[in-house]
Parts: C-alpha cells; structure tokens; sequence
C-alpha cells in the first residue's frame, strides 16, 4: 500500500503548475498537471486542495483551447464550492477571479468585472506581485470590451510596469503592450497605438514567439482598417495567416474573418470568396458561432447581396450581447448601402450602429 502524500507537497506542485500557467509554458503545465493527476489519489483528504487542483484545471484548459471543456468542469467548480462550509482567502480569490474570467470567455463582460470586483477584495491578502499584475491584465481586457477607455487603460499600465520587470513574463508584458494599443486605437490615438502594436511585434519578434508576431500583425492591420488604409492592411493580416501557430489558434479565425472584411470591402471578391470558405470552414469546425455568423454577414452583404441573411446574423450577435462589433459592422453596412445609393437602408443601419452604442453605455450601468 502506498504512503499517503503530504497535502503541502501536493499544494507546492499546484503552485508550480499556475506558475507555468501564467507564463503560457504548456509543455511544462501538461506535464506537471500529468504528476499532479498521478499523485493526487494517494494524497491525504483536503477539500480546498482538490478545489484549488479543479480551478486551475479550467484556468489550464483556457490555455489550452479547450473551451467547451472548460465550461463544463467551471459549472462542475460551482457545485463543489457551494457544498464547501468555507474556504481560504486564497481559494476564495482565485474562485472569483476565475470565475471572472468564465463569465468573460461566456461574453458577459459586465458580470466578468462585477466577479472581479470580488477576488480584489482577496487579493489584497495575497502579496504576489505576477498574481497583482495578472488580475490588473485581465480587469483590463474586460473594460477594453465594453469601452470603458481610461479604467482599461490604467490597469493595463499597472499590468504592464509590473510584468516588463520580470524577464519571464515577457510574453505577459508584450500582451499588455497591444492592450494599450487597442485602447490608443479606441481613442483615435493612431500614432500612438501604432507605436505601441509596433513595441510589440518587435519584442515578440527578439523571443520568436510566432503567436504573439502574429497577433502583433493582427492589431496593425486592425490599426489600419481604422485609419481606412485597406492595401496595409491587408498585408498585415496575411504577415499574421502565414505563421501556423496563429493561424492554427483561434485567433487565426479572427484573422482570416478581418481578411476576407478587408479583400471584400477593396472589391478584391475571388479571393474574399476563398478566405470567406476557410475561415467559414474553420470557425465551424473550432464551434465559433460568433464568427460563423460574422462570415455569414460580410459573404451575405457584399457577395450575395441578401439583406435577410445580413439581419439574421446581426440577430444572432446580439442575443449574445456583442455591442461593440455590432455598432461596428453596422457602420460597415451603412456605408455600403450609401454608396449603393441605397439611402433607405443606409439611414437604417446608421441609426442601428448608433443604437448599439447606446447599449455599450447601458452594458455599464450593470457594473456593481
């Protein structure tokens, strides 16, 4: 018969494997969850320790793509806690911020802040500087998703001052770059959100980090569709589809969706067609019914000129609350029909696009 383990020995793997985590090492994160798995039926019974092991699973199967898994086992997490008399600050803390992030990845950003607006309150009794940093990020990305410019913005600077002081979150740190550069880009900003996507990519480029260069190029040309400046544009999302390790995540899908945007709204159709047929085929295949309907619109609106399947996948973005791109595709369609000369339609989807962005302001009010 095998010794019991230790809890405490069982807890230092945990807090390796969050480690590698945190710093997108999966290699090293699959092959400690591997020992922790093997190791976990011989340790001695502790409630916490098995939540603390089933909630940074999900954070682990958030890094690994395993979305509809993740979702499962966080519902699972739920069930567990509430039979749980109590629990540690940290467990606690890392209970809502995960949470957060569950709420974030099911697009309801308002209740992903209002959760994290819940682990800060423990996370002042933990004093750990990349776990600080890392709340700040994530806080930054959900403001960033409902355009709440300036609290995105600070806390994306407080992740990054802390990140770029520790050489091993790097990745970390260029992440937090583009963030700033996003918000910039909300701000219209242009030159300035440039320099910041341009830091990014050239530091994601010294550490070789293909995924990372290409979300560099993504955010360029997402810089340049802003600016209308479509032919650069164009050329840094295929800088971003050429490398396979973005092209095979899910935010090659976001790519290869702006592409085909971009080749169609510059009337290059035979190859928007052939983009338009991957990405579709990709989005289905990943289950992404954001982008499915997404694809549906711009092939819909430019190729076949269906208005009905325009409205049918605008319905479906907006049952799942995604204001920000509905006010933006909208616009899209308004100017399309302006320059159609159809003036009934355009006046229609101006007053959609700007409708949605009444309701990114009313998406606010729900913050607790």
């Amino acid at each position: 018969m095998k010794t019991k383990i230790a809890y405490e020995e069982v807890a230092k793997m945990l807090n390796q494997w969050y480690v590698m985590i945190k710093r997108h090492k999966i290699s090293q994160a699959v092959s400690i969850k591997y020992d922790i798995e093997h190791q976990l039926p011989y340790m001695e019974e502790n409630q916490d320790l098995l939540l603390y092991f089933n909630l940074l699973d999900y954070r682990h199967k958030l890094l690994t793509e395993e979305f509809a898994a993740s979702n499962r086992l966080f519902e699972d997490i739920q069930h567990q806690k509430a039979d749980m008399q109590s629990t540690d600050d940290m467990i606690e803390y890392y209970f809502f911020f995960f949470a957060g992030m569950y709420e974030f990845h099911k697009k309801d950003y308002t209740n992903a802040i209002n959760y994290y607006k819940l682990a800060e309150d423990k996370l002042r009794k933990i004093p750990d500087q990349i776990e600080n940093a890392e709340f700040h990020y994530k806080l930054a990305i959900a403001y960033y998703q409902i355009k709440q410019t300036f609290f995105s913005l600070n806390h994306a600077k407080t992740a990054l001052n802390t990140f770029k002081t520790h050489d091993d979150y790097i990745q970390k740190a260029i992440s937090s770059e583009m963030l700033l550069g996003a918000n910039k880009l909300d701000l219209f900003r242009f030159d300035e959100a440039e320099q910041h996507y341009k830091q990014a990519l050239k530091e994601a480029e010294v550490i070789k980090h293909h995924v990372l260069i290409g979300m560099a190029h993504h955010n360029l040309g997402l810089s340049y569709v802003n600016r209308d400046l479509l032919t650069v544009a164009e050329k840094h999302f295929r800088e971003a589809l050429v490398l396979k390790e973005h092209e095979e995540s899910v935010y090659g899908i976001h790519s290869m969706f702006e592409l085909t945007h971009v080749l169609y709204k510059s009337g290059l159709f035979k190859e928007a067609r052939e983009w338009y047929e991957k990405g579709f085929s990709r989005a289905k295949k990943a289950g992404e019914r954001e982008y499915l309907s997404k694809f549906k619109l711009i092939h819909a609106l430019y190729d076949e000129q269906n208005p009905l399947t325009v409205e049918h996948a605008l319905e479906y973005l907006k049952t799942i609350n995604l204001w920000t791109d509905i006010a933006e595709l909208t616009l899209d369609i308004a100017l399309f029909y302006k320059q159609s000369g159809d003036t009934d339609n355009a006046a229609g989807y101006f007053e959609e696009s700007h409708h949605a962005r009444d309701q990114i302001l009313k998406r606010t009010e729900e913050l607790k």
